[in-house]
C-alpha cells in the first residue's frame, strides 16, 4: 500500500507523481511507537478512498537529508505534494482526527470525481456513461464551466441536441473561446441532421392534413429517433389529452417508450408528471 521512498525513487514517487495526483508522504521512524498508528490510519484511509491519493513514507533513520530538503526535521510528519510541491502537512498528531481531517482537506471533490470519469467516457467511447458522469458533476455543480463543457459533449454525442443548444446558451461571454466554438459548430451539423428529407416530408403532410393523427405519430417517432425529444413527446402527449387510447394505443406505448429511454432526464420527469395527472 506504502510506496517506500528512496534517493532512486524519490524524484518520480514524490515529485512526478504528484504532478497528476495527491501524494501523501509518511516521515517516520522504525524506532518511534508513535508512528505505527498513523501509519495504520493512512492505509485505512487509502483503502476508503481508493485510487484519491498515492501513499508513500519516507525513513528517517535512513533519509534525514532527503527529508531536511522538503522541510520535514523530525518524526513523526505528514507532508501533501501537488503539482511537485508541498502543499500542507503536519507534525502535531495530538488531536484522534488529525489524519483523517488533513487528508480531507485534499480529497478530489465529487463532482471533480464524476467530471474524470465522464471525460474518461468520452474518450473510450462510452457515450452514454460518459452522459451519466457529467450529469451526476452538473447535478452538483451547475456554475463551473468545465463541467458545462463535458456535458455539452456528451449531450452532442448522445444526440440530445435540444439540452445542448440550451446548456450552450447558458456560458458566459468569457467562455465562449474554441472549445465553445467548436460545439457549437457540432450541434448545428446535430440540428441539420435532425432535419431529415423524411421529417421535411412528414412535416408537409401534415400541414396539408392536420388531423391526420398517424402522420402525426409517425412523426413524433421520426423527431425521437433524431434527438429531437421534446418535439416528439410535446406531439405524442398532445394527442394523448385527447384520448389515452388513440390509434389503438400505439401512442402511448411509444410515450412511454421514450419516457423510459429518457429516464433521469427532466424532460422525461415533466412529461411523466403531465402523464399521471391524466390518469389519475
Amino acid at each position: 500500500m506504502f510506496t517506500e521512498i528512496t534517493f532512486e525513487n524519490a524524484q518520480q514517487a514524490l515529485i512526478e507523481s504528484s504532478l497528476n495526483q495527491t501524494v501523501v508522504v509518511q516521515f517516520y521512524s522504525p524506532s518511534s511507537p508513535a508512528c505505527e498508528p498513523i501509519s495504520q490510519q493512512l492505509a485505512a484511509l487509502a483503502q476508503q478512498y481508493p485510487g484519491q491519493f498515492a501513499l508513500t513514507r519516507l525513513n528517517m533513520d535512513e533519509l534525514a537529508p532527503l527529508a531536511a530538503q522538503l522541510g520535514v526535521g523530525q518524526a513523526p510528519a505528514i507532508l501533501i505534494l501537488q503539482q511537485g510541491r508541498p502543499v500542507d502537512g503536519t507534525n502535531d498528531f495530538s488531536q484522534a482526527t488529525a489524519v483523517s481531517d488533513l487528508i480531507a482537506r485534499h480529497l478530489p471533490k465529487p463532482e471533480d470525481l464524476a467530471l474524470t470519469a465522464a471525460l474518461g467516457e468520452l474518450e473510450q467511447g462510452n457515450v452514454e456513461a460518459a452522459l451519466t458522469a457529467a450529469r451526476d458533476a452538473y447535478s452538483i455543480d451547475q456554475q463551473r464551466s468545465d463541467i458545462k463543457f463535458a456535458l455539452i459533449r456528451a449531450l452532442l454525442e448522445n444526440r440530445k441536441a435540444e439540452e445542448a443548444e440550451q446548456l450552450l446558451d447558458s456560458l458566459p461571454l468569457e467562455d465562449q473561446q474554441a472549445d465553445y466554438q467548436a460545439l457549437r459548430s457540432q450541434l448545428e451539423l446535430l440540428q441539420a441532421a435532425a432535419d431529415s428529407p423524411e421529417i421535411r416530408a412528414l412535416e408537409e403532410q401534415l400541414a396539408a392534413a392536420p388531423d391526420n393523427l398517424q402522420l402525426r405519430l409517425d412523426l413524433a417517432i421520426q423527431y425521437s429517433q433524431n434527438g429531437r425529444n421534446e418535439e416528439a413527446l410535446e406531439s405524442l402527449f398532445s394527442m394523448l389529452k385527447q384520448n389515452l387510447d388513440v390509434l389503438d394505443g400505439q401512442v402511448k406505448k411509444h410515450f412511454l417508450d421514450m419516457l423510459v429511454t429518457l429516464n433521469g432526464e427532466a424532460i422525461a420527469s415533466t412529461y411523466r408528471r403531465q402523464y399521471y395527472s391524466l390518469l389519475y
